[in-house]
Parts: structure tokens; sequence; C-alpha cells
């Protein structure tokens, strides 16, 4: 596994940066790395340098992850916080906002930290039982066409295979009539933490999985 690159050169700022230093390079660089700006082919590489600068954001733009990074390194970070966590507060609605007036997709830090459940305020949007609806992940399908139909047009009948709440539990994930506790584990938290030397270190509660409660009987016919 390659080591990771220093923040401050990775968003190119000196290590004495002001705020509003690191809010212009990483919007430049968001701008710059934007995965609706380069070619389909190379959309996963724009993609992870996108998450790399977002990340180098999220830590030089709290000043109380600042200092630990300027104390202890990635190591510091690392131990700290869970990767999730690390977005946590950041401001990235602003900057967002600015990609929209550019033309681009304002919805790209849902479609690449989707699956951590973050929205553009930096806060998960899913816990406790809730969701906050956010855009999804763009779909690709291949269809085959002939040279006649490339040149007349057509139009073609796919299926798109797509989840849907289930129609025993309503999407709970619970056995009807079996009631949903608070997880005792982390208290309804999510998360819980876990002391490592002088650190502590935020992750994800194993009992609950990150949703705060835990299901006395799973529905039968979706499993949970």
């Amino acid at each position: 596994m390659a080591a990771k690159r220093d923040y401050y050169e990775i968003l190119g700022v000196q290590k004495g940066a002001s705020l509003d230093d690191i809010k212009k390079a990483y919007r430049g660089l968001a701008l710059q790395h934007h995965p609706d700006r380069v070619p389909h082919e190379k959309k996963k590489e724009a993609e992870e340098r996108f998450k790399e600068i977002s990340e180098a954001y999220a830590v030089l733009s709290d000043s109380e992850k600042r200092a630990l990074y300027d104390q202890h390194g990635h190591a510091g970070i690392d131990q700290r916080y869970a990767y999730e966590d690390i977005f946590k507060g950041a401001d990235f609605g602003s900057i967002f906002g600015d990609l929209r007036d550019s033309g681009f997709g304002g919805g790209i830090f849902e479609q690449i930290f989707g699956d951590l459940g973050f929205d553009i305020s930096g806060e998960r949007s899913g816990r406790r039982g809730y969701t906050r609806a956010r855009r999804g992940r763009d779909l690709q399908i291949e269809v085959d066409i002939s040279l006649e139909e490339a040149y007349s047009g057509v139009e073609k009948t796919i299926t798109v295979p797509r989840y849907e709440p289930c129609s025993t539990c309503g999407g709970q994930g619970a056995k009807p009539g079996s009631k949903k506790t608070t997880c005792t584990q982390c208290r309804g938290q999510g998360q819980v933490v876990m002391s490592s030397g002088f650190f502590q270190i935020r992750q994800t509660c194993p009992k609950c999985r990150g949703e705060g409660f835990t299901i006395g009987q799973l529905c039968t016919v979706c499993g949970g």
C-alpha cells in the first residue's frame, strides 16, 4: 500500500497557510479534477484524485484535525478518526455551490462519498433509522445496435434492476411485531470510542453497524 501524501503538498499550500488559502486551493483543485471534466476512461482516476484532495481539505480546514495532523501526521488522524469521520463538519457546501455555478454537477460529493452516508455539509445523512435522499450513481448499459440503426436512429427497451422497500417490513428490516431497541453498546450513537495509547479512535459500532439501534427479529422475507 502506497504511503499517503502530505496534505499540504496535495493542496499545494504552505504549512502556515490560512483557512482562506486552503479553501481557495481546494476550490481550484476540485474544479480542475472534477470527474465531469474528464473523458470516461479517466473518470475513475479523477474520482480517486478528488477523494484525495477532499480528504486533505477536510483535515486542514478543521482547526482540531489540523493541529493533530501537524503534530502527529497521518498516524494521528488515522488513530483518532474513522475514515468517514474525517469529513464530518467540513464546509463543502459553499465549494460545491461554486461548482454548480461553473456548470458542473454539484452532487459529485454525494456520488463519490455517498456510500459513507454524507451530504455536502459533511454530516452523516443516515443514522438512527432515517435517511436523507441523495442522487444515485449514474448507470451505464451496453446495447448492441446494427449499422443501419446507428445511422437512422432506434428506440430499444431495456430492463434496469432496482431495489424497492420490502412489502412485508416496509423497508424497516424488522419482522412485523418485532421492535427496534436502542443499541446497548453505542447507546444509539452509531459509533464507539476505542482507546489506543494516547489516542481515542472512533469507529462504527460493530453491534448495530452504525444504525444506533438493534432489531429483535429480522424480517423473514428480506433478511433485514
